[in-house]
């Protein structure tokens, strides 16, 4: 097949997915600058090399470079590289979504991370918003849907209840496997150390994780918290991190090398999350093989099996979620046991030729089902 894969948002989930589809098919992937520095700040050549790369530069709306840029694009992408179908990490860019809208005779498959605003994403709240017209119209012209869990899959129906549901297919977000290559050898785990990693937001449950903190320090004193990250939430907080002894702050963008010393280091990972669909921090962990805690929340749940491999606990539940963190912390044979069943995981149904295999199933039903809707 040949491939437009447009991933302008959400590059570095699809990294993964692009390098095994490039295996047996040609891709045109389009992306911006902004996207690849997201996934790669040291410059690493993260995509394989036998594909269409387009990278576009940020502009501002206001700018008319910034439409000629988005349709130059899209021209390269359908014009001149004639895909079969494509591929689109859902966007809210007025002029791109226009566009697709237009391309009625392509068989168009939408990614859809988060079918609406994460709690406490007050920036990208109003920006939702004042798109929102234009992509429910997206998701509504989209041929094929793809969502990165069932849970996921339930919120978009209960939002769109036009979508027939049998064109919505649940793909969970592949391994993050491309951090592995900035392991160091003089990296390893540290005994104690509880990881806390991201962008925190209201949704990521910070505030709960800290007051379980007070009780897992106690109880292990040895333990540390590394919480690295950036985001709304964290003024909240700062000041309760920092003046306690076993917490360590990061408060600044953490580079691909720290990434995986981090998650190198790290006994656990804690996603003490209060709403979710899906996580990005969860596939870097897997890649790393740590045992996580997670709450039973969105599609977190679907992949993290309880005494399998990882903890899952009740959401706003600092009790729950310390008891969860101790028990891990003191027993190494269960940590043991939880990162083999991350191993099977890995390379069983959450392996990247799987999902590929997956995704073009999907690609085959929006390709079969566009020829009967220009047929009709």
């Amino acid at each position: 097949m040949r491939i437009y894969f447009g991933a302008y948002w959400f590059l570095d989930a699809s990294i993964p997915l692009i390098n095994q589809l490039a295996k047996r098919h040609s891709l045109f992937v389009v992306t911006t600058h902004t996207a690849m520095q997201k996934a790669d700040a040291s410059g690493s050549n993260l995509l394989v090399p036998h594909l269409s790369l387009r990278c576009e530069t940020p502009i501002k709306l206001k700018n008319p470079l910034y439409w000629w840029q988005r349709a130059a694009g899209v021209w390269q992408g359908v014009k001149r590289f004639r895909p079969d179908v494509i591929h689109l990490q859902e966007v809210a860019d007025p002029f791109l979504d226009w566009l697709i809208l237009r391309l009625k005779r392509l068989p168009l498959v939408l990614t859809v991370h988060d079918p609406t605003p994460h709690l406490g994403e007050v920036g990208f709240m109003k920006y939702y918003h004042q798109r929102r017209p234009l992509i429910e119209a997206v998701r509504r012209r989209a041929d094929w849907v793809i969502v990165p869990g069932g849970d996921t899959r339930r919120q978009l129906l209960e939002l769109h209840p036009e979508i027939p549901e049998q064109r919505v297919t649940a793909i969970p977000l592949g391994i993050y496997d491309y951090f592995l290559r900035w392991q160091r050898p003089e990296h390893s785990e540290r005994p104690g150390t509880v990881l806390f990693f991201g962008r925190i937001n209201a949704y990521k449950g910070l505030g709960v994780l800290l007051e379980a903190w007070e009780r897992v320090s106690k109880e292990c004193p040895a333990a540390r918290l590394i919480i690295a990250g950036q985001g709304y939430d964290l003024p909240n907080y700062r000041e309760r991190i920092l003046h306690d002894p076993q917490c360590v702050l990061i408060d600044r963008f953490v580079s691909p090398h720290e990434v995986a010393q981090l998650f190198t280091e790290a006994s656990l990972v804690v996603l003490p999350y209060v709403e979710a669909t899906q996580s990005g921090v969860l596939s870097v962990a897997f890649a790393f093989g740590k045992p996580t805690v997670v709450t039973s929340v969105g599609s977190l749940p679907e992949l993290v099996e309880e005494g399998v491999n990882g903890l899952v606990v009740p959401p706003r539940d600092p009790e729950a979620l310390a008891s969860a963190i101790i028990r891990l912390l003191r027993d190494e044979n269960l940590r043991s046991r939880l990162k083999e069943g991350v191993r099977r995981l890995v390379s069983g149904r959450l392996s990247n030729e799987t999902l590929a295999q997956q995704t073009e199933q999907v690609y085959l039903r929006a390709i079969a089902y566009r020829r009967g809707c220009s047929s009709a």
